[in-house]
């Protein structure tokens, strides 16, 4: 891939930097810069391009500085090219190029403000798999954001924030370029006036992507825009009490190669809270929405996936709930109520609930470590469909510490509890335990394990699943670590990677569905024998299954990273060496393999 242009802007800013030592200050102009400007040789060999080698230069600076005074003009721009895995911690195994700039305007004023822009090139990312260790893709992106806000007493403040970006990479493996362009500006302002609270806020964004064929699912192109408008007011009450109230109204629409998508959602929330007396709370909470399908659609097309097209049916969403919370200090008990009725249309079917719930929570001191113990039990009625559900809820914490020693552990298991929809519930189950010891002053082992599983009622297969083990020690001279992690569960294809879906199959169309489960497992090495050497070496693997529209892709990915550092003063020896290999069966492509090495010297430099 060839960028001249950007590289020479990198080079000579680059050698700006260099040569700042004599504009330290001119006029009301202070910067001052530092740069690390490296050559070697370097190679790289594989089956995705002719082996290569030779001479190569790059470096990195960063040029900092304000004008006149840092709160009137503060700037920072930080070049760097051709900087690599193996020779330093710009996440590429092959060359990258680019520039961050920022600058703040007016800080600590009235109306201050703020500018970043970013630009990579052939830069090392990742594509998501829920749980396992990500595919590696290379690639270029930009982004632009642009933030100005308004606060001058007695007045209405306002906030605007402007994000423009874009992302063009491929997968090591994988046939075609995924892309994506994304937009959004987003006003917000705030008053305060006659003891009320007032807030209004509009947001628009856009995103575009194309994906290629892959992980066995066709191409696939999405242009989505959604854009919203709300209001809300609060106040305070007697007893110390306050209420709240807003509106809010988004307008969506998204073009796929199956058809188009619009939709149109009001929604009104409102809530009310008291404490009449001390340890008590009341309140109660109003919320309807005059287009629930559109509701769960936009989590899915914000996403990036894709919904059904068909004409919508009418739908709706009521939910009146009351609460009441007690704390009995001395017990270190907190009781907690709830009463809930809802009414929906979705899909055709009317649907009402009455849901009644209770809770007590208990936290205190045992054995020395913090304990938080909560259980809860809920009876939901559905009139509509004369069920009857017991739900149940818990969650258990403890931490403590014993001389070097530190434990904290967590568990909560949920059952038939009420999702967003009236006939469908949830259930699951997730722990988490971390164990770590010091020895001395500059050793330390830890180990952490985690798990989690949700599944949806009514909804066959439809689970996630997750698990994950590691350890890591760190010594005087080095560290060692270690992991393992196993994932499954239902997902969609974005630009970004697979994403995890929460919702029943009529919201997302059920073609768009890719079954994913695989396991990853990685290590990693780093000593430091005496001052100024660093070496390390780092190992991962993935293996993973994933299926859509009826065709199973099994999926693979390996990299081997080690380097080496010895620093002498201000110059510094690297050498390194990467090894990625990575396939997609689906795609009926051979294993793609790339490899890169390299060694010389570079040398640091600070202007003042």
């Amino acid at each position: 891939m060839s960028h001249q242009a950007p590289i020479s802007v990198c080079l000579l800013l680059l050698v700006t930097v260099y040569r700042v030592e004599a504009q330290v200050q001119v006029g009301n102009l202070n910067a001052s810069g530092n740069a690390t400007l490296s050559g070697g040789y370097t190679g790289d060999y594989g089956n995705l391009t002719s082996s290569d080698h030779g001479v190569t230069f790059g470096g990195a600076g960063t040029l900092s500085g304000f004008y006149y005074n840092p709160n009137f003009l503060s700037f920072s721009v930080q070049p760097y090219l051709n900087q690599s895995r193996e020779n330093s911690n710009y996440q590429s195994i092959s060359d990258a190029s680019g520039v961050n700039a920022s600058t703040s305007i007016f800080a600590g004023s009235n109306f201050p403000g703020s500018v970043s822009y970013s630009k990579t090139f052939n830069a090392q990312g990742n594509f998501a798999v829920p749980g396992v260790a990500d595919f590696t893709s290379h690639g270029d992106s930009q982004v632009v954001n642009v933030t100005w806000s308004e606060i001058v007493p007695k007045m209405p403040t306002v906030s605007v924030s402007f994000l423009d970006g874009n992302d063009q990479y491929s997968l090591y493996g994988a046939d075609g370029d995924l892309s994506s362009t994304y937009r959004s500006l987003f006003v917000q302002s705030n008053y305060r006036v006659a003891g009320f609270n007032l807030n209004g806020s509009y947001r628009d964004s856009t995103n575009q992507s194309q994906i290629p064929e892959i992980l066995g699912n066709p191409a696939q192109s999405t242009d989505s825009d959604t854009s919203s408008f709300s209001f809300g007011i609060g106040h305070s009450l007697p007893f110390h009490g306050s209420f709240s109230a807003s509106a809010n109204r988004s307008e969506v629409s998204a073009d796929y190669e199956s058809g188009n998508y619009n939709a149109t959602l009001d929604s009104v929330t409102a809530g009310m809270g008291f404490s009449p007396i001390r340890n008590l709370n009341l309140g109660a909470n109003f919320q309807y929405n005059d287009n629930l399908a559109a509701t769960l659609d936009q989590t899915i097309i914000a996403a990036g996936g894709a919904v059904e097209t068909s004409p919508q049916q009418s739908s709706h969403s009521l939910s009146l709930t009351g609460f009441a919370t007690y704390m009995v200090p001395s017990l270190h008990l907190t009781f907690s109520a709830t009463d809930e009725h809802r009414d929906q249309a979705f899909l055709g079917e009317a649907y009402e609930s009455d849901a009644y719930s209770g809770s007590v929570n208990y936290s205190n001191r045992l054995l020395g470590g913090n304990l938080n113990v909560t259980a809860g039990v809920t009876h939901t009625l559905v009139s509509s469909t004369d069920q009857s559900l017991l739900g149940l809820m818990g969650s258990v914490n403890y931490s403590r510490e014993i001389k070097n020693w530190s434990l904290s552990t967590m568990a909560h298991y949920a059952q038939d509890t009420q999702t967003v929809l009236i006939a469908y519930t949830s259930g699951g189950y997730g722990y988490s335990s971390s164990l770590s010891r010091k020895f001395g002053r500059k050793s330390h082992w830890s180990a952490n394990a985690a798990g989690s599983r949700s599944t949806l009622s009514n909804q066959p297969g439809a689970a996630n699943f997750s698990q994950s083990y590691s350890t890591a020690l760190s010594t005087k001279w080095g560290s060692l670590s270690g992991a393992y992690s196993k994932s499954s569960g239902n997902s969609i294809l974005t630009s970004t990677g697979l994403t995890p879906v929460t919702v029943p199959l009529p919201v997302v169309t059920p073609s768009s569905v890719i079954l994913y489960g695989g396991t990853a497992y990685s290590a990693g090495i780093s000593l430091t024998p005496f001052r100024g050497l660093v070496m390390n070496t780092s190992y991962s693997r993935a293996m993973s299954n994933t299926q859509g529209n009826s065709v199973t892709s099994n999926n693979k990915t390996e990299q081997l990273n080690a380097y080496l550092l010895y620093q002498v003063r201000k110059i510094y020896f690297t050498a390194g060496f990467s090894k990625l290999t990575q396939s997609f069966s689906a795609n009926g492509n051979a294993p793609a393999m790339i490899a890169t090495y390299y060694f010389g010297l570079s040398r640091w430099f600070n202007f003042l």
